[in-house]
């Protein structure tokens, strides 16, 4: 079966865009693994934090859908340096709103974003959580409108708390054209050895199979994960399994390994990072990926996506407190 899939997939490369495109790693198809998690017996009782609410409503500002507040214009793509600078403007504004300080980063051929919530005790210790801001020229509501702004929304809770650690939002130009932010990011970075990890937030809005089902990608148990330059990130895709069990969340795990987004920055500076993403190479990406159609429409499942980000809020919270 899997290799019958190969076989549509080289069918449809022709179509394909760019060296980073999801649809072309051929190898990530074949890694796929469904992981049965352990259920409890008893478990933490919570009430749901994430705001979908308001998840939807900043998306709606990225996707072009609204005008950004403060301005008369939209953001109707993110390839463009106009419609890139809108984006970091909206962000810049939004993070600065919910206390976090905020910087830009050029590199040679973009401009990162950066917002970060200092810690009290330990600041030095830093959690980097990512997405990228860039798409392919269109409204890219999931790819990566439903990382960013899923993100976003995490950070409005971890605003009103106090970490020993900081907390680093890093907000990824040029992932389109070949990891360009990221690589040049990470490169810079002085302190590489005082980062925890990374969790990058990737494409999770898709869930046409209502399985629940979704990647956490560290690529340590991969089969096709030992040429990369992975350190040991399983304590993070750990942590992120352990959340869904403690919440009992109805959703189920997906391993695969792929080196196509920002998280590989890291691994080659051998800093741990994990993907999360819809489950894509599972057979169930978004058939509007890198497409015109990538729009707010009925594709986009919010209750797929509440309870993702409710493990990652518990995730990052647990890692917080190390």
């Amino acid at each position: 079966m899997k290799y019958l899939l190969l076989s549509c997939l080289l069918i449809t490369s022709a179509f394909a865009h760019g060296d980073h495109d999801w649809r072309e790693d051929y190898e990530a198809f074949l890694s796929v693994q469904y992981e049965t998690l352990p259920r409890m017996k008893s478990f933490i009782p919570f009430t749901e934090r994430v705001d979908m609410e308001l998840f939807q409503e900043k998306l709606a500002i990225l996707t072009g859908d609204v005008v950004v507040p403060g301005t008369t214009q939209k953001i109707a793509e993110r390839k463009s340096t106009a419609g890139l600078d809108l984006t970091r403007k909206f962000l810049t504004d939004e993070y600065q709103k919910i206390g976090f300080t905020t910087e830009l980063h050029p590199f040679a051929s973009g401009v990162n974003f950066v917002a970060e919530k200092k810690g009290t005790t330990r600041p030095e210790k830093i959690l980097i959580l990512s997405s990228h801001i860039d798409s392919v020229g269109n409204k890219g509501a999931n790819d990566d409108g439903s990382g960013t702004i899923g993100l976003l929304t995490v950070a409005q809770i971890l605003a009103q708390k106090n970490f020993s650690i900081t907390i680093r939002v890093l907000g990824f130009d040029r992932e389109e054209v070949g990891l360009k932010g990221s690589d040049a990011y990470v490169a810079a970075l002085t302190n590489k050895t005082d980062i925890i990890g990374n969790i990058n937030f990737e494409m999770m809005g898709h869930n046409s199979k209502k399985d629940g089902a979704f990647h956490v990608i560290d690529c340590n148990s991969g089969i096709f994960g030992g040429n990369l330059p992975i350190e040991n990130s399983q304590f993070l895709s750990q942590s992120m399994k352990e959340s869904i069990t403690e919440l009992n969340l109805n959703l189920t795990v997906v391993k695969a390994c792929t080196d196509r987004s920002d998280h590989a920055s890291f691994w080659r500076h051998k800093i741990p990072a994990i993907v999360i993403s819809e489950n894509f190479f599972g057979g169930d990406g978004d058939p509007c990926y890198h497409a015109k159609c990538d729009v707010m429409d009925e594709r986009i499942d919010y209750a797929y996506m509440g309870k993702i980000l409710e493990a990652l809020l518990r995730t990052i919270e647990k890692q917080a407190a190390r």
